[in-house]
């Protein structure tokens, strides 16, 4: 090969290797906000989660304290708001398939923080099992239900199944898709107990007044938006809305709103 055509190929070769290193590099540092104020909208991965975002059963609307806190996120930010539904197995995933922006709040665990980021802690809560009146009076806490023979009902993905997938030893744990199987399941005499936030909890037992909360917890978790993995001008943006919205008292406000007696704006 001629010396001058073989430098000036690699030459070539080099500024083509250059141009792909800066195009990565700017790609790396696009932010997913950066597309919701081009765009005009923030789309928001959810799933069924009492009564933090939920179907009113009348209406068909969205409502809940993360529906209404998102919908505060996309007037401050300028945009409209598009929830896009899908399920607790599978909403890291979806923001990481760039099908939403954010989700909504759900629980800080170590496999989701893996995959995903999260904002500050907006709310934390604790965790119990739900199970027939007669049977709950029975027991003095959660640990009485961990035997041989008892099914316990989790909605596969969510924080629950984590903590009692490790405190739960003994019970045979039951993982159904979405919070109405499980609670179908329990009324239906498959399971003997549903396990969820006490908050979650104790909406379902205004719609079922046979059933009881066992007392004492299995575990606690905080609560915060999701957002891309390395997304860090999105996470910054979310992080100002949410210590605005403890400052000013609006999650405080949100709580007593829906009823959350026993979830509390995190610190």
């Amino acid at each position: 090969m001629n010396l001058r055509l073989g430098r000036g190929i690699a030459v070539v070769v080099a500024g083509i290797l250059t141009l792909a290193g800066m195009a990565g590099v700017a790609q790396a540092q696009t932010s997913a906000l950066d597309r919701i104020e081009k765009q005009k909208t923030l789309r928001v991965g959810w799933a069924v989660w009492h009564p933090y975002v939920f179907r009113d059963p009348k209406t068909n609307q969205i409502q809940g304290i993360s529906y209404d806190l998102v919908q505060d996120l996309g007037k401050t930010l300028g945009v409209k708001v598009e929830w896009v539904e899908d399920s607790w197995a599978t909403l890291p995933a979806g923001l990481q398939a760039n099908k939403y922006e954010i989700t909504n709040l759900m629980a800080i665990t170590p496999p989701r923080a893996a995959v995903v980021d999260f904002s500050n802690a907006v709310t934390k809560h604790g965790l119990s099992l739900i199970g027939p009146k007669a049977e709950v009076a029975k027991t003095k806490g959660w640990e009485e239900w961990d035997r041989p023979g008892v099914k316990i009902a989790v909605t596969l993905g969510a924080n629950s199944d984590m903590f009692v997938t490790e405190k739960f030893k003994k019970a045979e744990i039951v993982r159904l898709k979405t919070v109405p199987e499980n609670v179908l399941a329990l009324v239906s005499g498959r399971v003997h107990a549903h396990a969820s936030t006490i908050d979650a909890l104790k909406t379902i037992q205004k719609e079922h007044p046979d059933l009881a909360i066992v007392p004492g917890s299995y575990g606690g978790s905080e609560v915060a938006f999701g957002v891309p993995k390395g997304d860090t001008k999105l996470d910054n943006r979310v992080n100002q809305f949410v210590t605005d919205a403890k400052r000013n008292g609006r999650i405080k406000q949100l709580l007593d709103k829906y009823g959350l007696e026993s979830s509390f704006a995190a610190d």
